[in-house]
């Protein structure tokens, strides 16, 4: 017999055992069991009745209720019955002992029961955030109150209910287990079960019979949405898109487009893991209100209700807007047109230069619209827009639609603006004229403004050698010389004239170093000549040289520091441009 305990973390498979009940009664013992303890309806049983008695007139005596006959067998001390099919719901086993004159009874009261246990109907699929109820209908049991009913969420006990009414044998009520909840994305896929036990007492119990079911939960909270109706224009492939959010699972949510009825090809995307995108591409054939529908629903599950949401999208004939702008010759008029053609609808048409508007119109078909303008070298590269504007049948909802064709104009001049750029050493020079030293390295650079494109040459005054022409206007010395200097002339041509542009070089050479040697020469030499005079002068004026002349006790010298009046300078000796020391020629 297979018992179970219940535990707050699940089932626990108990043991198997044979119940038994025990009395005693003025020292004697009687004992009763039964095999299975717990009788499904229908099922075999085997019931013993034993006693401790040793009375040589003792007497043993099973009693049932009417129409229960078992196969007994017996010996002195016992009594073991068996039925092969019980089909009763009241069934107990009572046992009555007389031993020395003394009467003593036990009673084992047998639970009956069958497996029929059912769970109420449940919609196919939950819808997320709303409230269910479990219910389930437990097998018939008797007595009522050894039943339990349990719902387990996978392995996890989540209500256990039972009654305390032991009911009546014939009576046929089923006991019942309801169980609300709040449906969530965890319980997709989670399965419910409903068990149901009888009570052995002593904290087990006996697993009779269970019944499981799976559920199902979905979100589908939101009507799909268009994310574009804005106008599309005829004969021109456009991309419908529609998105639902907050739906799960999402992978089972179905999108379709539909247009006149018709499904439209398209692709299915899940960006992430609560959304669906589906787009689809479309050539609408005829202007006027275009009616599309996305629905959605989940395929897998017909009892959800599906979803759409339809637009009314306005589709426009409307061409592109087209400019002209003729090259002319400076000085010439120049004709502007501006022109679109195939409109359905209300046009505006302006011509534009910048923002300001020169020319504008207005149609319901087609319109051409002109500007004259005269040709000038400064208006070369100057840009004119056509747009053209069409009014929709529904401003509440859309803006306008603009097109807009950009026109250059290109005006043929003669060359003008010649700019020359001269560097000497790598160092841009000006002021004219350039004035530069033998060696330097000269670079002259030309450029000129003209349409078509000018050529550039050089006018070389003297085609010294060392010149390098390069194209563009490129004019490369790496080494000045006097040949070099002159007027350099850049001359810029085109079909419609010539302009030139021209620099005076001038080379300087190094005879003027030598000059400026030769004359500080001649000034270190007169220097060096005034120098000698100034000393020869000197001497015959009796000037000498005392410098290293060294004092001493010698009366009859001078020692440098003093004039001693009892030596006469005559009696010196001249200075010839010695040095004296100590009044010694050295």
């Amino acid at each position: 017999m297979n018992f179970q305990i219940i535990s707050p973390h699940g089932l626990l498979q108990f043991f198997t055992v044979t119940s038994y009940v025990t009395i005693n009664v003025a020292g004697i013992d009687i004992w009763i069991d039964v095999t299975p303890q717990v009788l499904e309806f229908g099922d075999s049983l085997k019931a013993n009745c034993s006693t401790s008695c040793v009375d040589s007139n003792l007497l043993i005596v099973l009693e049932y209720k009417s129409g229960l006959s078992p196969q007994r067998k017996r010996e002195r001390t016992w009594i073991s019955d068996f039925f092969p099919n019980v089909t009763a719901w009241d069934f107990s086993v009572p046992c009555v002992v007389s031993c020395k004159n003394e009467h003593n009874s036990a009673k084992k009261v047998v639970p009956v029961y069958n497996r029929e246990i059912s769970i109420a109907v449940l919609p196919e699929v939950l819808e997320i955030n709303r409230t269910y109820r479990l219910e389930c209908i437990g097998p018939r049991v008797y007595p009522n109150n050894k039943l339990i009913l349990t719902w387990l969420r996978g392995s996890e006990i989540v209500q256990r209910n039972f009654t305390s009414e032991p009911g009546l044998p014939d009576e046929d009520k089923r006991f019942r287990n309801v169980f609300n909840f709040v449906a969530s994305r965890s319980d997709d896929g989670q399965e419910y079960t409903c068990l149901a036990e009888v009570d052995l007492g002593s904290n087990t119990t006996k697993s009779i019979t269970n019944s499981s079911v799976t559920l199902q939960t979905y979100a589908f909270m939101d009507q799909p949405r268009i994310l574009d109706k804005r106008p599309k224009e005829v004969k021109q492939e456009v991309t419908l898109t529609c998105e639902v959010s907050n739906v799960y699972p999402a992978e089972k949510m179905r999108v379709r487009w539909f247009q006149d009825g018709v499904e439209l090809n398209s692709e299915t995307t899940r960006p992430n893991s609560n959304t669906v995108r589906i787009t689809a591409a479309l050539t609408p054939q005829e202007s006027g209100l275009m009616e599309i529908v996305c629905m959605a629903d989940f395929e897998k599950y017909p009892s959800i209700p599906s979803k759409n949401t339809s637009a009314f999208i306005e589709v426009y004939a409307f061409s592109s807007p087209e400019i002209q702008v003729p090259t002319s010759q400076e000085g010439n008029l120049v004709n502007i047109t501006c022109h679109v053609l195939n409109v359905s609808g209300d046009l505006e048409l302006r011509l534009k230069k910048g923002n300001d508007i020169l020319v504008n119109g207005s149609s319901s078909t087609g319109l051409t619209i002109s500007h004259t303008v005269e040709a000038q070298a400064k208006l070369d590269g100057q840009q004119y827009i056509c747009e053209a504007e069409l009014k929709l049948q529904d401003q509440s909802m859309t803006s306008p639609v603009i097109k807009q064709q950009v026109g250059t104009l290109r005006v043929l001049y003669k060359p003008r603006d010649t700019i020359m750029t001269i560097s000497v050493n790598s160092k841009t020079m000006s002021g004219v004229p350039v004035e530069t030293t033998k060696g330097d390295e000269i670079t002259i650079s030309c450029k000129s403004n003209g349409r078509p494109s000018p050529t550039l040459e050089w006018v070389n005054p003297s085609n010294g050698s060392n010149i390098e022409i390069g194209p563009s206007g490129f004019l490369h010395i790496p080494y000045a010389t006097s040949e070099h200097r002159g007027i350099y002339k850049c001359r810029a041509t085109n079909q419609y004239g010539v302009d030139e542009k021209e620099v005076d070089l001038r080379v300087k050479g190094l005879r003027w170093i030598k000059l400026v040697v030769a004359v500080i020469a001649a000034v270190l030499l007169i220097i060096a000549l005034m120098a000698l005079y100034w000393k020869y002068s000197a001497h015959k004026r009796g000037h000498y040289n005392v410098q290293n002349a060294k004092p001493n006790n010698n009366l009859q010298i001078p020692n440098g520091h003093e004039h001693q009046q009892n030596v006469p300078l005559k009696n010196l000796v001249p200075y010839h441009g010695e040095t004296i020391t100590n009044g010694l020629n050295q």
